[in-house]
């Protein structure tokens, strides 16, 4: 399977508060979603974590050490639950630490993740606002996660995501390297 609900549940209030007290944070760094060819065109990002903003140019998905970014003392919570994350999953190292919305009747279309970092970590996410009409979809499944339930996703098989409901989905993804 591409998409697997993991038993853990976590606690989201504290992300929610700072994220209606942040609106602004949405779509401050774009290479993701500006695009009008990107699958993630319809979504915007809040990049809490990843290679550092000064490396921008075009070795800046290769390999690197992830740092915080300056929002991550607006989001604290955020930043806690991905540790918190992170620590669930046994994992040794944290990358990218990102959050998602796509707004009511909005997509990320079919697509794979390329590059260093999408293929060196995994993929976990919670869920921080969702409901059964948001789907996130794969050839051989799909997974309508509710608020504060985590999953594993695997980013290297065709996967998109559909909101057909009239409220955004938002997701915390956490990039993790575990121990095995």
């Amino acid at each position: 399977m591409n998409i697997r609900l993991l038993p853990e549940r976590f606690d989201i209030s504290g992300v929610c508060a700072e994220l209606a007290e942040q609106p602004q944070a949405w779509g401050e760094y774009r290479w993701r979603t500006e695009s009008p060819h990107s699958p993630h065109r319809e979504a915007q990002d809040i990049w809490v974590r990843y290679n550092a903003i000064g490396n921008f140019g075009p070795c800046f998905n290769d390999p690197h050490e992830s740092v915080w970014y300056p929002i991550a003392e607006k989001l604290p919570h955020t930043r806690s639950l991905s540790l918190q994350v992170a620590a669930a999953m046994g994992a040794h190292r944290v990358g990218g630490v990102l959050l998602t919305k796509i707004p009511a009747h909005s997509q990320i279309y079919p697509h794979v993740d390329r590059g260093w970092h999408a293929t060196y970590y995994e993929k976990i996410a919670v869920q921080i606002q969702g409901n059964p009409e948001q789907f996130f979809c794969f050839d051989d499944a799909m997974l309508s996660a509710l608020p504060g339930q985590s999953y594993e996703f695997n980013n290297q098989a065709p996967h998109w995501v559909t909101n057909d409901s009239d409220e955004d989905r938002i997701t915390l993804i956490c990039c993790i390297r575990r121990v095995h």
